[in-house]
Parts: structure tokens; sequence; C-alpha cells
């Protein structure tokens, strides 16, 4: 995990703070690089909402980061992860390159290219709460 921390910190300030803060292409990334830096955002996801649980979270929520170092991953209540064929009540989908961007409230998820299905009131609950940092 320290590993991942890393390469979260240094792709998402690269990324989204330096190279647009000096004009400068944004940096390439790939595979590995992403499934690291999804890997730790998600860890830290799950702390999150289980030291803070989400209000009106009371049915899980499947997140789909699609592209580079994707995935699947549901949240419920607790912070959970684990993978399950268990119903979910609402779906959300976004390239796994955004992640770090709305994922890290550097902009809003709503002006990003998330899609959701299902309950959308309970997702953009969720969504409004996600801030990892």
């Amino acid at each position: 995990m320290i590993g991942g921390a890393l390469v979260f910190d240094h792709h998402t300030h690269l990324r989204h703070d330096l190279a647009p803060a000096l004009g400068r292409p944004v940096p390439p990334t790939d595979a590995d690089r992403m499934r690291a830096v999804l890997t730790w955002m998600i860890a830290v996801l799950s702390n999150q909402v289980a030291r803070a649980p989400v209000a009106g979270l009371d049915a899980r929520v499947a997140l789909t980061l699609t592209g580079p170092g994707g995935g699947t991953w549901w949240i419920d209540e607790a912070g959970g992860l684990a993978p399950s064929d268990g119903a979910v009540a609402a779906h959300v989908t976004a390239p796994a390159l955004t992640f770090p961007d709305w994922g890290t409230q550097r902009s809003p998820w709503r002006d990003s290219d998330v899609t959701v299905t299902g309950d959308t009131e309970l997702a953009a609950r969720f969504l409004d709460t996600v801030n990892v940092i």
C-alpha cells in the first residue's frame, strides 16, 4: 500500500495540479500506474466510508472505472468493497483516468464523464461525499 500511496500522490499532482498550472501537457500513464493509483484510492475511500458513514447509504453502490487499471468495486454503508453477485441499488461508471480528478474533488463529479444508473439519488448522496485525500 505504501507504493500505491506514493504513485497516487505523484501521479495525481503531476497530472491534475502541476501540468495544468504550468501550461504543460499531461504526462502519459499506463494500466500498471493507474491500477496502483486506483488501489490506493479505493482503499482510502473504503476507510473513509467505514469511519464516517454516508448519510442515507442504506444499499450497495457499484463503482465501475473503465479503461487502464479499471475494475468494479462494491461500496456499502460499512465501506465494504468485496465483489459480490448480489444486487446493487445504483451503479456508477466513469473512466478510470478521470477518477483521480473528481475523486479528490479537484472537479465536481457532475461535470465529469460519470454515468449513474439505478437509484440516482442514492448514488448522488454517495458521490457527493467522495473526497479521497
